[in-house]
């Protein structure tokens, strides 16, 4: 079961990163297009630093635990992103629709990371 769930948890992981390059991807292409909204701009600039660095914070989780991070996944999340990017270009009200999906795709993180943490200690494999 150990090297299982660790398996699973692994690919949630893979999942996470793939998530945070999607979302770098899609935060660049938004603050590119909101030079009419300076504030709006300078926050999305400042959740795309923390966006980073939350990647690059599972990359190093990744070298510790000796696993390679999945150039698949990332891939597809970009690519996923940059869809995103030009379907959104094309809406007269890209500002507010860029922001309900951003608001959605919060959420997703937070229940993504979420279950990263529950699933090891629902399997008794980590206890804080």
């Amino acid at each position: 079961m150990q090297n299982e769930a660790r398996d699973i948890w692994m690919d949630w992981l893979r999942d996470a990163h793939g998530m945070e390059a999607q979302a770098e991807t899609m935060l660049n292409a938004q603050a590119g297009r909101l030079e009419n909204y300076p504030a709006l701009r300078m926050r999305i600039e400042q959740h795309l630093r923390e966006t980073t660095a939350q990647r690059e914070q599972l990359e190093r989780l990744f070298e510790t635990l000796g696993e390679d991070v999945s150039a698949v996944k990332a891939g597809l999340g970009k690519l996923m992103a940059l869809g995103q990017g030009v379907a959104g270009a094309f809406a007269s009200d890209e500002v507010m629709k860029g922001s309900l999906a951003s608001y959605a795709f919060e959420h997703m993180e937070i229940a993504s990371y979420t279950a990263l943490i529950a699933g090891p200690r629902s399997w008794g494999l980590w206890r804080p």
